[in-house]
Formats: C-alpha cells, sequence, structure tokens
C-alpha cells in the first residue's frame, strides 16, 4: 500500500468513525490486555476519558455479556464471550472437533497434556487443550497467549508460513524484541521444516520439553500446531521418543480429517 493509499484509509476511518463503537472496541482491548480486572475509574484514565464519557458503554458491553462485574469488588473484566464467537467460526470449529478426540487419545496413551494452537497476529492462541490423567502433570490454560517467538508453538507456526508473510513477521517481531535473534528464529524454523516438527527444551518452563507438529488444511496450509509440555516422571512408561511419534501420527489423522492429502 502505498502513502497515499495509506492516508486515503486514514482519512475514511476518520469520515465514518462511530465514536461510541471506538469507546467500546477500547474498552474491550484494554481489558483483554490488563492482567487483572479493573476498576471503571481506572479504565477511565487508562483511556483518557471521564467516567461519563465511557460508562453507558460499560453497561452496555456488561448487559450484553462481553465484560464480567465482580459485585464484591466493582472492578471489571473480560468475558469469554469473544472466545466463544471465535470458536463458532467454521475453521476454528472444525480444526477444534477434529483434533479433540485425537487428543483426548494422546493423552492418554503418552501420560502428557497437549494442547493446538494457531497464530493470532504475532501471539500464538490456545484454542484446544487436554490435561494428563497423571495426578502430576504440566499444561496450558485453555485460551493462553504467549509471544510467538518464545514458543515452539509459535516457531513451528512461523516455519510453515510461505516464504513472503513468514519474512514480513519475522520482520515485525524483529521490531518488537530485541531478546532472541533473528538468525536462531530463522534457523528454527529452516530445522522445522527439515525435520517436519520441533522438540525443544522449553524457554519458558524448566523441565519441559516441547513436542510440536503442524496441522494442514485441504489446502496444504498450516492452521493450527499440537504440542505436548512433555513432563519426565519416574516410572513413565513412554518415553519421550515414543511420544513424539504418537503425535507425529496424531497430527497426521488430524490433517486428513480437515482434508489434508499429502503428495
Amino acid at each position: 500500500m502505498t502513502t497515499v493509499e495509506a492516508e486515503k484509509d486514514r482519512d475514511s476511518g476518520r469520515r465514518y468513525a462511530v465514536p461510541a463503537l471506538e469507546k467500546g472496541l477500547d474498552v474491550v482491548e484494554l481489558l483483554a490486555r490488563s492482567p487483572e480486572s479493573l476498576s471503571m475509574s481506572a479504565v477511565a484514565t487508562a483511556l483518557d476519558r471521564t467516567v461519563s464519557e465511557i460508562f453507558r458503554v460499560m453497561q452496555c458491553l456488561e448487559s450484553r455479556a462481553y465484560i464480567e462485574r465482580d459485585p464484591e469488588s466493582d472492578r471489571y473484566r473480560l468475558s469469554m464471550m469473544l472466545f466463544n464467537l471465535a470458536h463458532t467460526r467454521p475453521p476454528t470449529k472444525a480444526l477444534v472437533s477434529a483434533a479433540t478426540p485425537i487428543m483426548d487419545r494422546l493423552a492418554a496413551t503418552t501420560m502428557q497434556s497437549c494442547h493446538l494452537s494457531v497464530m493470532d497476529d504475532l501471539k500464538i492462541l490456545v484454542v484446544a487443550q487436554v490435561n494428563s490423567p497423571s495426578p502430576m502433570h504440566y499444561s496450558v490454560r485453555l485460551g493462553a497467549q504467549f509471544p510467538a517467538w518464545e514458543t515452539s508453538s509459535g516457531v513451528v507456526l512461523l516455519a510453515y508460513q510461505p516464504d513472503e508473510p513468514r519474512r514480513l513477521l519475522l520482520d515485525r517481531i524483529m521490531a518488537l524484541q530485541s531478546d532472541v535473534p533473528r538468525e536462531e528464529l530463522e534457523a528454527r524454523c529452516a530445522a522445522a521444516c527439515v525435520n517436519g516438527c520441533e522438540v525443544r527444551a522449553s524457554a519458558i518452563v524448566s523441565g519441559v520439553t516441547n513436542i510440536t507438529y503442524p496441522i494442514f488444511n485441504h489446502q496444504g496450509r498450516v492452521v493450527a500446531v499440537l504440542t505436548s509440555p512433555f513432563l519426565p516422571q519416574v516410572h513413565l512408561d513412554v518415553p519421550i521418543d515414543e511420544a513424539s511419534a504418537l503425535m507425529e501420527a496424531g497430527v497426521r489423522e488430524i490433517s486428513n480429517a480437515l482434508g489434508h492429502r499429502p503428495d
């Protein structure tokens, strides 16, 4: 898009602005970013608005169940409404429906938890999760989000993007962070494509090894990844190599259910 076209887009956005809707979206986005619930006055301060400006907007959002208010603290948080709406979209619904029974079987067979993730801009979003039946296990919360560059899920999702979209995503990631060198991310992406997966010690949780495989749709495009955060335990019957092989077979089943037919 040229500079002139970008200016036209911005002018068009201003011309067709809907102030009440913009206030509502500002509130939703703020609460989505906030690690804790916020009072109405805190929301107003963060958005540089008065309480009277956002009062009716927040009342509407609460009545439609997009946000929730704790009656004791009178603080607001984002509800699961947007997450649930996203899951009603046909692609996501088909993905989760196809994956869930296979994830249940994998968790029972490997005695490890597993989770299904999709790319959400520069983050990964966990859209399905199954706990290990073991009394002691590690699992990731449903709906959790992580920067793509910090996780095996994100790296494998990046790895299987077409060349140009992957380059642009890496450009944006480098503009946001300086902890992970571009060369390291590119090398991991290349290795994931060669190996068909990434099996790597978690950068977030000590002692956990991530086993991550891509899932493809009928067009051969990566739509999600399945990750098992493998936690070694005494008397564990299924070693990591066997768990990885079972994961590979499982994601092949999920991809097949989505219409993927590899050449």
